[in-house]
């Protein structure tokens, strides 16, 4: 009875610890559910239901939805779209767990962004066509009741997951205290490992139950497969506790064997031959007849699985033979022998036992970890369970912290001469080119504007700014400029006042923000191994600032834990693993949300406004010196219009990395975002790179 209830407890144990982990909590729920796209059943299904929602929101595309499936295949299965699966899964988990929410949905609602870049390559024409706002789910509304309900028995589960380990204790303490008051103590032995066995079959059962629960689920066979594949995801971690339970098995049977001599292996094979072709009672005969019915159906429909089966279960059978003669032996040198122990008087049985426990305990720790080193799964690629190998461009970089980390930033990024109509541009290209060419730090600027005919007026109501603060960034030049354009169109409003990139006037410039932080995650579903740091100066609420990323789908991508303990906080790879690869700074300062951090009191800077080389200095300027960030200004200001060939000089790789070497020196802290105008003129990228330890002769670019 106490190796029953042993049995009970330590599988119930294993299948607690080593799935409710993984069900429970968020980020292993999304890290799993995204390895199951490695299932091909799993991805075919994904791809189809994306096809099929393309298709219905596009109906002439089912013309060519010959060429569409395979490209969806190929985006299902990419590390972005494994990434989307994650965010979404970690947001559903979060949702049915944290809030009131009844059903966990498992959506895609950026599958659109990853379908049309890879169309993109085959079919630009066709790409065009792809909707916009495809929004798909992973399965069927009944599908994803029924998985909501399995979800949330295991949070149930999870409220009492410290029960495993004390399930774990109880059943191995069973074990012992059956094999410790047993009458025969050898036999105790053997049925003791016959229990391990018998618990390792137990475990890895587990895993075609799947298939039964799929039957159960829903009638289509697809979706079947897909059910069965997310099961064995989940649920693969036992296969390492049942290669454990059955090692000790087959060392406990061994050594009771050993010492209990009557145990003859052999014997019981003939034994088992006999009762094969010996005459039964007439319902033993008809089970007999039922299970070689049994055994050889399956061996004719599944002959290599059935060969496998009977080679693992000989080998088995040669492991076992082989540890009652390595206990043979044993017994032998440590003159106890291994016929009648116990008869030969109590200090040699209590020898025996001594020897027989040693040994076992070094047998079950060989076995069992070669047992895990030769049968474990092979490693998922870096995508499927979050872990990276390249970070921000480098695989050094992965266990580098945020502040032991050096980037180029685009200064005012939103300033740039791709921007329709805007005046003195700082940056030739748009913010989505920038993160292409490898600039992960961009300084914006964002503003409250209002439409006006054919121009953006800056919202002093709402901003609460003055025009003589302006004047002193821009100049009077731009001032004036900016002052004329605006009374010319001052009450010819057109639309409500929105947010907008403006630098210091959207009278000379502006374009709305969210369409921009739309294509920032655009960049960040297509390279998973990224980390972008982002500085608003933020001239708004910032609770209209977090609506604009949530309105962006950014908010999951955004990092909200603690940068300064440990210092400089989490490393990239972190960062990576979590999904949340977006760190934003707010100048101002303002509270109201958490995850807009005020930017002077992480960061630290050099002054910004230099007139020539010459005036370069590493002095502080905002940010307290105890800061872990540190910015350097690297720009000569010609107000109102930035100048490229100044740029020439002072990004120039001796001129910038001399500069930032020296700084380093003076401040005693490394320069981790290298601020710059017009970031593809001379060597910011090479710089970085040198900074980094990374630096390849002949290379400006990461």
């Amino acid at each position: 009875m106490l190796l029953v209830v042993s049995v009970v407890f330590l599988w119930t144990a294993f299948i607690v610890g080593a799935a409710a982990r993984g069900i429970i909590r968020p980020d292993p729920f999304a890290r799993r559910l995204a390895a199951t796209l490695s299932d091909p059943r799993v991805s075919g299904y994904v791809s189809t239901r994306i096809t099929d929602a393309i298709v219905a929101q596009r109906p002439n595309l089912v013309s060519v939805r010959s060429i569409i499936e395979p490209s969806v295949n190929g985006v299902v299965a990419s590390a972005p779209f494994r990434a989307v699966v994650r965010t979404s899964a970690r947001t559903a988990h979060r949702a049915l767990f944290e809030s009131a929410a009844k059903n966990l949905v498992l959506s895609l609602p950026d599958v659109s962004v990853l379908v049309r870049s890879a169309l993109s390559n085959v079919n630009p024409e066709l790409a065009a066509k792809i909707p916009p706002g495809i929004e798909t789910a992973l399965a069927s509304p009944e599908a994803e009741r029924a998985f909501t309900r399995f979800i949330a028995a295991w949070g149930l589960v999870g409220k009492v997951l410290w029960a495993a380990w004390a399930l774990l204790l109880l059943g191995f303490a069973a074990v012992v205290i059956a094999v410790w008051k047993a009458p025969d103590r050898q036999a105790a032995l053997v049925h003791a490992g016959a229990a391990f066995i018998a618990l390792a079959l137990g475990l890895l059962a587990v895993l075609p139950a799947g298939r039964i629960l799929a039957a159960w689920i829903t009638p289509d066979h697809a979706l079947r497969g897909v059910i069965h594949g997310v099961w064995s995801a989940y649920f693969g971690p036992v296969k390492p506790g049942a290669l454990i339970a059955g090692s000790i098995g087959i060392v406990l049977a061994s050594a009771g064997s050993t010492m209990l001599e009557a145990v003859d292996p052999l014997a019981r094979l003939k034994a088992l031959g006999g009762w094969l072709t010996a005459p039964l009672r007439p319902v033993a005969h008809v089970g007999r007849a039922i299970l070689l019915l049994a055994v050889g159906t399956f061996a004719a429909v599944a002959p290599s699985r059935s060969a496998t089966y009977l080679a693992a279960v000989a080998g088995l059978v040669l492991v076992y033979l082989g540890l009652r003669e390595v206990f043979r032996l044993v017994l032998a040198r440590a003159g106890t022998g291994v016929t009648g122990v116990a008869a030969t008087g109590p200090r040699t049985e209590a020898r025996a036992w001594r020897v027989v426990a040693a040994v076992a305990a070094v047998l079950t720790v060989v076995i069992a970890g070669a047992a895990l080193l030769v049968f474990r799964e092979p490693p998922e690629a870096p995508e499927a369970t979050g872990v990276v190998t390249v970070c921000n461009g480098s695989a050094r970089l992965c266990n580098r912290r945020l502040d032991q980390v050096v980037v180029v930033g685009a200064h005012n990024a939103m300033s740039n001469a791709e921007i329709p109509g805007w005046l003195f541009p700082h940056q030739n290209h748009a913010i989505p080119r920038q993160l292409e060419d490898g600039v992960r730090a961009l300084l914006i600027d964002v503003h409250y504007g209002v439409p006006a005919e054919e121009h953006i007026i800056t919202d002093f109501d709402r901003e609460g700014g003055s025009v003589d603060k302006i004047r002193g960034v821009l100049g009077p030049e731009a001032t004036d400029a900016a002052v004329r354009i605006r009374n010319r169109f001052l009450g010819h409003e057109t639309g409500p006042s929105a947010l907008y990139f403006c630098h210091g006037f959207c009278e000379l410039g502006a374009y709305p923000v969210g369409p921009t932080l739309e294509g920032v995650r655009g960049f960040l579903l297509n390279n998973p191994g990224e980390v972008v740091v982002i500085v608003v100066e933020d001239y708004v609420a910032p609770e209209d600032l977090a609506r604009a990323f949530q309105d962006a789908g950014l908010v999951d991508f955004v990092y909200a834990g603690d940068l300064t303990a440990p210092r400089g906080g989490p490393t990239l790879r972190t960062l990576i693993d979590l999904g949340q690869r977006l760190v934003v700074f707010i100048e101002s300062g303002k509270p109201g949300v958490p995850w807009l951090r005020p930017a002077w009191e992480s960061m630290q800077e050099t002054p910004y406004t230099f007139h020539t080389p010459a005036d370069f200095s590493c002095r502080p300027n905002r940010g307290p010196a105890s800061a872990p960030f540190f910015q350097i200004n690297n720009w000569i200001e010609t107000t109102p219009a930035p100048r490229p060939s100044n740029a020439e000089i002072v990004n120039a790789y001796d001129a910038l990395l001399g500069r930032a070497r020296a700084c380093r020196e003076q401040r005693h802290q490394l320069p981790n975002v290298l601020a710059v105008d017009f970031y593809d003129v001379g060597d910011a990228f090479r710089v970085a790179r040198t900074l980094n330890r990374l630096d390849e002769p002949g290379r400006a670019r990461p």
